[in-house]
């Protein structure tokens, strides 16, 4: 087994590759170059000069078992030979299904489409076919999908609707059926997530530093764990500063764009109005910019606003949104990177992905107290 990532590794595997290449069947080669469209995983350890259970699981990222410099050789060499794993030929050696359920609130949040999609691709890639169902936050409706995928005989679930004090579905409390929640997170559970208590702190110390005084939160739904954290990391910074008054509406929170709308417009028609405001999400970001609009108050000029989640259209408004980034995409592939592993009796813990402010110009020189809001046209 080759481990080292070494010379070696590499020398022995482009041996491999020429005599693979002039050995291999026609039905192999098409196009510029040479591609393999029907390689299994054993061809493909040969290709690599590893042994089968290398490929396996470098093919997964087991980086705690197989050096990095392996997986990532192996990994793009799969790519760049067009191998694809044969889920019906590994059902049929393994007596599992080779199909994965993913249950998700919405698939019309870009947010949660990220997410999906690159569960979806790393479970192909490492031999899996995944189903994908939304319940649109209705309890029926997933535990509906939980009997539905069982009843498919999936081999795990990826669960990213999770509401908190109900992360485990009933019907997964008692099987043998393996899981992971993924974007949302259980405290019982393998969870991938984000840091989102310290993203929240980095809006924070970023309206700390520019002077503000008056700060508002506008949060999500409450049971959702990455809104409670948010705002939690967000407080914690803001109790260390007695100076910043922290303003907020009896309104409900949401991730919404109209939930954000709503929840400012009832902020705004308080005596004291923020300089600064952080959404728990960016949908909910956009609406409250809209809200601030309607009142006069412009962002990045009047006051300073921040999003979560850095969706690709944030850059794209005007003026650009501030927002806290987090890899959705390797969030993904880790989810399913660990399923698997479970799947194969392997123990695997949580991950917390590391968040990153990205400072645009919805935040960047707003500082300090706000002034009179600029007069509304036409009022």
């Amino acid at each position: 087994m080759d481990r080292s990532g070494s010379a070696a590794g590499p020398a022995r595997w482009a041996q491999s590759v020429f005599r693979l290449r002039n050995d291999m069947p026609r039905r192999w080669v098409y196009g510029e170059g040479t591609r393999l469209s029907t390689m299994n995983m054993k061809q493909l350890a040969e290709l690599a000069g590893v042994d089968v259970s290398t490929v396996s699981r470098a093919l997964r990222g087991d980086n705690r078992r197989v050096a990095a410099a392996t997986i990532k050789r192996v990994q793009e060499l799969a790519r760049e030979a067009g191998y694809v794993p044969n889920p019906v030929a590994s059902s049929l050696r393994s007596g599992r299904s080779r199909m994965l359920g993913v249950v998700v609130p919405v698939l019309s949040d870009i947010v949660m489409a990220i997410l999906a999609t690159a569960i979806e691709e790393a479970s192909r890639e490492l031999g899996y076919l995944s189903a994908v169902i939304a319940t649109h936050g209705d309890p029926e409706v997933r535990s509906e999908a939980i009997d539905h995928l069982l009843s498919r005989k999936v081999d795990g679930f990826v669960l990213c609707d999770t509401e908190v004090g109900r992360e485990v579905p009933h019907q997964l409390e008692s099987s043998s059926v393996p899981y992971v929640f993924a974007m949302r997170r259980s405290d019982d559970a393998v969870s991938v997530t984000a840091d989102d208590r310290r993203g929240g702190s980095l809006v924070a110390e970023h309206f700390v530093t520019m002077g503000h005084e008056r700060v508002a939160v506008v949060p999500g739904p409450a049971a959702a764990s990455t809104s409670i954290d948010r705002v939690a990391g967000f407080m914690e910074v803001m109790a260390g500063h007695p100076q910043v008054t922290v303003l907020s509406s009896p309104e409900a929170g949401g991730f919404g764009v109209e939930d954000g709308h709503r929840y400012v417009t009832s902020l705004l028609a308080q005596r004291e109005r923020p300089s600064a405001l952080f959404c728990a999400n960016d949908h909910t970001a956009i609406g409250a910019g809209r809200a601030l609009g309607d009142h006069g108050m412009r962002v990045g000029h009047d006051v300073a606003l921040v999003g979560y989640n850095d969706i690709p259209q944030a850059a794209y408004l005007e003026p650009p949104l501030s927002s806290v980034r987090t890899d959705l995409g390797l969030m993904g592939r880790t989810a399913a990177q660990r399923l698997v592993s479970l799947i194969e009796g392997e123990d695997v813990s949580s991950v917390a992905l590391e968040p990153v402010l990205v400072v645009r110009a919805s935040s960047a020189t707003v500082a300090g107290r706000i002034d009179s809001p600029a007069p509304r046209l036409g009022v």
